[in-house]
């Protein structure tokens, strides 16, 4: 009796037939008649732009964080919000929060100090929550 034989992935067939050809090839064949230092210059300049492209994303994404956090800053010192109006604020978020996008610790509101009311604030803040609105 033989052994079963393992199903063999097409993909992995075709690139182990691509790896066998290019074992075989010549220098040559493979420069295709074009310079080996050219194709290394063009290569090094591929990979630079490519670094160049990934630190300007890299670079976006920092200064959009940075952006995020002065808002946040900004807006605590421009309409300072009070522990009593946080405490508020959290508890018209109520059933509706804990149900959708942000859910709150299951504590009682009034137990809650004014320090921890602003903190909890300022975090939903952070991940996008809307601002209470202030009476000035």
């Amino acid at each position: 009796m033989t052994a079963p034989q393992k199903p063999q992935d097409d993909l992995e067939v075709l690139l182990d037939a691509f790896l066998a050809e290019l074992m075989t090839m010549s220098d040559q064949q493979i420069f295709d008649g074009e310079d080996a230092a050219a194709v290394q210059a063009k290569g090094l300049a591929m990979l630079s732009s490519a670094k160049q492209a990934a630190a300007k994303r890299r670079l976006a994404s920092a200064k959009a964080g940075v952006a995020m956090a002065r808002a946040d800053t900004r807006f605590n010192a421009d309409k300072p919000v009070t522990g009593a109006q946080a405490k508020a604020y959290l508890r018209t978020l109520g059933d509706a929060a804990n149900a959708g996008k942000y859910t709150l610790a299951a504590r009682q509101l009034v137990d809650m100090s004014d320090e921890d009311a602003l903190a909890i604030y300022r975090k939903l803040l952070r991940l996008g929550a809307k601002p209470a609105v202030t009476d000035d």
